[in-house]
C-alpha cells in the first residue's frame, strides 16, 4: 500500500474515518467514503447492510464525531481513555466490546517491535474499530476485504 495515498485520504476526511465497508449478503465488500458513512448512518439501510468503520483516533474531531454520530455505550468511550489496555472482550449495554494489541505498521519497514492498541464495539449492523496508529491486522483485514 502507498503510504503518501493512505495520508492524502486521512488529511482528507473530516472526522477521522481512514476507510468504511458495507457489507450486504453474497455480494463484495463495498468501499465507502466519509459522506456515504454519514448518509448510511442517518438514514434507513437496508436490513441486511452492515457497516465496518475504521477511524483515526488521532483525528481531533474523531472522539467527538463518535459521540454525536455513532450510539456506542458510554463504557467504550471510557476504554480510549483508560490506562489500562489489557487485551480484553466484555458483552456491555447489548454491545461487544474489544481491546486488542497489536504491532504497529510501519510503511518503511518490514519489521516493528512497537505494540498499540485497536479499540472495537459491534452493535446491530455496525462495527467500529478504532486506533491512533496504523496496526498490520487491519491493513490485512482491509486488504482481504
Amino acid at each position: 500500500m502507498n503510504h503518501s495515498i493512505v495520508q492524502s485520504h486521512q488529511d482528507s476526511d473530516l472526522f477521522g474515518l481512514l476507510y468504511g465497508f458495507s457489507f450486504r449478503p453474497d455480494q463484495p465488500g463495498l468501499e465507502i467514503d466519509s459522506p456515504t458513512a454519514l448518509q448510511r448512518l442517518r438514514e434507513p439501510r437496508a436490513e441486511d447492510e452492515f457497516l465496518w468503520l475504521h477511524l483515526n483516533l488521532a483525528h481531533a474531531a474523531c472522539e467527538r464525531w463518535m459521540k454525536s454520530h455513532l450510539a456506542l455505550p458510554d463504557y467504550f468511550f471510557e476504554t480510549l481513555r483508560e490506562g489500562s489496555r489489557s487485551t480484553r472482550i466484555e458483552h456491555v449495554d447489548g454491545a461487544l466490546l474489544a481491546v486488542v494489541n497489536d504491532v504497529v505498521f510501519d510503511f518503511g519497514s518490514r519489521m516493528s517491535s512497537d505494540v498499540s492498541t485497536l479499540w472495537v464495539c459491534a452493535r446491530g449492523r455496525l462495527l467500529v474499530t478504532a486506533r491512533a496508529q496504523p496496526l498490520r491486522s487491519v491493513d490485512t483485514l482491509r486488504s482481504s476485504v
